[in-house]
């Protein structure tokens, strides 16, 4: 139920509805797509969104640094996926801090300020960097992942700071990038050492409290042949002929499908809130001529796995290993597997920010549930490098990382709804 300073202050949020509009549409149009692997960011977006995520801040009192995170740098560990020669240059991260009345306990704000590529712009309504609102909804590159969960976490804060709410814990807010690449934005925030009694990421959740996502495991394997004139008849690989590492790929391919099959039946790897394990060849490269066979050929492949999952990568190498005692080749030119491990992360039901959200989702008239997530997001450092209990909720995500991405801008307000109270209820009020 809630109290007469929480009532106030959602009503004050519904007659901010069109300034929180305003304010995404202001964050949309900062073109702030995560560069390539081997590029860097080449505009001034991240810098100018970061400037205008200060100015708010800044107004309401938060101490804020500004840092560009230094990749190699970074302290390497298994599940961290450090890209060491990633340049992050020009997309600072921003850490603002507001000391509370005392006595409260403290809260993390993070979210992600990098989009992922548009696609064909041809393909859109409405320019993805224009913020179109239509009806309810607004159209644009990150309007649920997760600019709007940005916006909704900052003017929370606003709302309750013009309201004349004190909160008696301290806040942190985090906005940072790189979370549709590497997580080294959060990252190097957790590694500077800025820790919190709990975090909140509004990414897009449909109002859900999520507890749990996925790890991944995402690599190349490669398989060799043995080049030759693919016109000429070829004797026994023993007597000089050539292999078709096509053909051994296509072995390969066929043994990663048996074991995805494998973990979709293991119930050693089901988790109550996260898919089974699973493993997706995503390109595949080889042969370098219409007429040679092929010499060598890559499988990239992406492999998510549950929280407890402990050696995902010794699990694909023995398969490959099995498949190899099948085929001579093979067994003396094994398959080779490259791979990167991002860990993955829960809390628990019971883990009093979890409660907290559930009851606030619940106080906003949402139906909401806890749930878990197939992919991964920047909590997995926050939950295991820095031990914070970390949950997430936001508006719906069925159109993240699609054309014409789109946000209802009523589960903004409902987003910004939970926030405030959530800040309310876990920091306290003075």
């Amino acid at each position: 139920m809630l109290s007469a300073a929480e009532q106030k202050v959602f009503e004050a949020i519904d007659d901010r509805r069109d300034d929180l509009t305003e304010f995404l549409r202001t964050l949309i149009r900062f073109r702030t797509v995560t560069p390539l692997d081997d590029a860097r960011a080449e505009t001034d977006d991240f810098i100018h969104h970061q400037k205008a995520v200060a100015n708010l801040l800044e107004r309401l009192g938060f101490a804020c640094e500004q840092f560009d995170a230094d990749a190699s740098a970074l302290k390497p560990f298994p599940g961290a996926y450090i890209r060491s020669d990633r340049d992050l240059s020009r997309m600072p991260i921003l850490v603002g801090t507001k000391r509370g009345e005392g006595g409260g306990r403290s809260l993390l704000l993070n979210g992600h300020y990098d989009v992922v590529p548009t696609g064909e712009i041809s393909k859109w309504t409405h320019d993805p960097f224009s913020g179109t609102v239509e009806g309810d909804v607004m159209y644009g590159r990150g309007t649920c992942d997760m600019k709007g969960g940005i916006a909704a976490m900052l003017k929370a804060l606003e709302i309750l700071h013009e309201s004349g709410i004190r909160l008696a814990g301290d806040v942190m807010v985090q906005v940072v990038p790189e979370e549709e690449s590497t997580c080294m934005g959060t990252l190097a925030c957790c590694q500077r050492g800025y820790r919190a009694d709990a975090a909140i990421i509004p990414e897009p959740t449909g109002l859900d409290v999520l507890l749990a996502v996925s790890g991944n495991l995402s690599g190349t394997i490669r398989v060799i042949g043995r080049a030759g004139h693919a016109d000429m008849i070829q004797p026994h690989w023993r007597e000089g002929g050539a292999v078709n590492a096509i053909v051994k790929a296509a072995k390969v391919i066929g043994a990663l499908e048996e074991l995805r099959l494998e973990w979709r039946d293991d119930p050693r790897k089901r988790h109550r809130y996260v898919p089974p394990d699973r493993i997706t060849p995503t390109i595949i490269n080889g042969g370098h001529w219409g007429v040679a066979y092929p010499e060598e050929v890559r499988v990239q492949f992406s492999a998510n796995f549950i929280p407890g999952t402990e050696n995902l990568r010794g699990e694909i190498e023995e398969k490959l290993a099995d498949l190899a005692r099948t085929d001579s080749w093979l067994r003396e030119h094994p398959p080779e597997v490259e791979a990167d491990l991002m860990y993955a992360a829960e809390v628990d039901e019971n883990e009093p920010i979890a409660r907290l959200a559930l009851e606030s989702a619940g106080d906003t008239g949402s139906e909401s549930k806890f749930i878990g997530w197939g992919s991964l997001s920047d909590a997995i450092h926050l939950i295991n490098y820095s031990k914070i209990p970390t949950i997430s909720f936001g508006p719906a995500s069925k159109t993240i990382h699609e054309t014409d991405e789109r946000v209802d801008l009523r589960e903004i307000v409902a987003t910004t709804k939970m926030l405030a109270i959530s800040l309310m209820r876990w920091c306290g009020c003075a």
